[in-house]
């Protein structure tokens, strides 16, 4: 079946997460990735973190399904040669070097679209490449830190806390997913490609909005309310009698309403002290240890059926777990799995945009270091005996070569 980006080609030189997974997603939607991995060892995220699947890293193996692998000493001049070559017959290329190495390197804008004028090159960085921050190296945990999102996030009587997942690399991934599009978009009415930047900082200031737009009233730095909404009460965690939830109001007096009817006080929705927004912000800790005693009063399962049937706002607070084994998971399917070369079958989360008419696909398993090497290099034009050649001299590599080289 068709899908959007069936046609499209990427040469990928990302490391970690914000871009892998931001080609990763484009992989999903049909466009052919080209990842490129330094010799010797390949992209760091193959060794990082606690949890691993062999000798592979799970990180790696969420952030890199669907791509091909070819492995390159970049630093060569053969090396360097082969990306050349390869850039030639791309339409997007990223990268997610600080400001200058790809110029080091022999892989920035300048030189890889005096190659090819129609990519669309996609830079990841962390602070983008003008400003003081600029030269400096970020990641996912530094860049909450400077844009404010860790500021907020955290108990009130507590310091700043990471967000419970990267959302600095989240953000960047998905805005350079866009960013691409964007490219490629933009070629079909110019006629060429060009350079795109994308500041995971910025990304993730993007995503400041509500918290933002009290700023810019009131001139105040936004302090921590820890689960609860900074702007509507309520609307944060409660506790029950065997767990958590969330529960709120959005919305007029209905919803206000909807809510005190949910919990059994709808004499609650006439109280002359909550009945605007602005009054329960205002009494905000009496209101919320209020309810607070009230919940603990029932379970999770009878507080849901209770705001189900009041169309109330309502969610429980799940484990991974329970998600991923939820109804609401397992009957839409994103809960996937792919045959790995080596480790057999592993679990993936699918593409997240159904498109009725051109559904995305997981296009294959993350690649072995590699894999991919001597397949990429006869399209490109390198015959067996130049092949041969690269592998003996050490300028590419095969997952064959490299446990040679290991001695396994």
């Amino acid at each position: 079946m068709t899908r959007p980006l069936d046609g499209v080609r990427i040469l990928d030189f990302t490391r970690h997460m914000a871009g892998p997974y931001g080609t990763l997603l484009l992989a999903d939607y049909g466009a052919d990735v080209i990842k490129v991995e330094s010799l010797p060892h390949g992209d760091g995220s193959r060794q990082i973190g606690t949890a691993f699947v062999g000798d592979e890293s799970a990180l790696f193996l969420l952030w890199n399904r669907g791509k091909k692998s070819i492995a390159l000493d970049m630093r060569s001049p053969e090396g360097l040669e082969v990306v050349h070559r390869l850039v030639e017959t791309v339409d997007i290329v990223f990268t997610s070097y600080r400001p200058g190495v790809a110029d080091e390197i022999g892989i920035g804008y300048e030189t890889l679209s005096a190659l090819n004028d129609q990519i669309v090159y996609v830079s990841v960085t962390a602070f983008g490449p003008d400003g003081p921050m600029a030269p400096y190296p970020g990641t996912d945990p530094v860049v909450q830190a400077v844009s404010g999102v860790m500021s907020v996030t955290g108990e009130p009587d507590h310091g700043p806390s990471l967000v419970g997942v990267p959302m600095a690399d989240f953000t960047g991934a998905m805005v350079g997913a866009q960013a691409a599009m964007l490219g490629l978009f933009a070629r079909q009415r110019t006629g060429r490609g060009q350079m795109v930047d994308v500041s995971m900082l910025h990304a993730l200031m993007s995503s400041l909005t509500t918290r933002l737009a009290s700023h810019w009233v009131d001139g105040k730095d936004p302090v921590r309310f820890g689960s609860a909404h900074s702007v509507v009460v309520p609307y944060e965690a409660f506790e029950t009698a065997d767990g958590h939830v969330v529960a709120g109001v959005w919305g007029g007096a209905d919803g206000w309403e909807r809510f005190c009817r949910a919990v059994g006080e709808p004499e609650l929705a006439g109280d002359e002290r909550y009945l605007t927004n602005q009054q329960r912000v205002e009494a905000r800790r009496e209101l919320t240890e209020y309810l607070q005693r009230i919940f603990l009063t029932r379970t999770t399962s009878e507080w849901e059926k209770s705001f189900n049937e009041h169309r109330a706002l309502f969610g429980p607070v799940f484990t991974f777990s329970q998600i991923l084994s939820h109804p609401q998971v397992q009957q839409t399917g994103l809960v996937q799995s792919v045959e790995h070369p080596t480790l057999g079958e592993i679990p993936q989360l699918g593409p997240v945009i159904f498109l009725h008419d051109t559904p995305g696909e997981i296009s294959g398993p993350p690649p072995l270091l590699g894999e991919h090497t001597e397949e990429i290099l006869k399209a490109v034009g390198y015959d067996d005996a130049s092949i041969s050649e690269f592998l003996a001299a050490g300028i590419a590599a095969t997952p064959a070569t490299i446990s040679q080289e290991n001695g396994e």
